[in-house]
């Protein structure tokens, strides 16, 4: 279900963990969008995700050993209750630094 504060998702692409193996392998996976940079995001159990205020959130269903998103949005309930409702095991976050030119914006 999508709603206002959901972003697209059909343009994301799964571009692998951030290390081969390991912790930072189950711990961290980069992800690239429409512009064709990659951006690093925390991954979390579906249910451990965490509320952080200025964070995007993926609620990614694992299909095998692929990593399909699902629903986009701000980290949080909202997340939580998105991966509930579509079978997501995972929510990936990225927090959206500010910087001088402003908050980043979500892929």
């Amino acid at each position: 279900m999508m709603t206002r504060d959901t972003h697209r998702f059909d343009s994301l692409e799964d571009a692998g963990p951030l290390s081969a193996s390991g912790l930072l392998a189950r711990r961290f996976r980069l992800w690239r969008g429409t512009d064709g940079r990659r951006q690093m995001y925390s991954v979390y159990a579906a249910e451990e995700a965490p509320d952080y205020p200025a964070a995007v959130a993926i609620a990614v269903r694992m299909e095998g050993t692929r990593r399909i998103p699902v629903w986009t949005g701000p980290a949080g309930a909202k997340a939580r209750s998105a991966a509930m409702a579509t079978g997501a095991q995972e929510i990936h976050l990225r927090i959206l630094p500010n910087a001088e030119s402003g908050a980043l914006a979500p892929m």
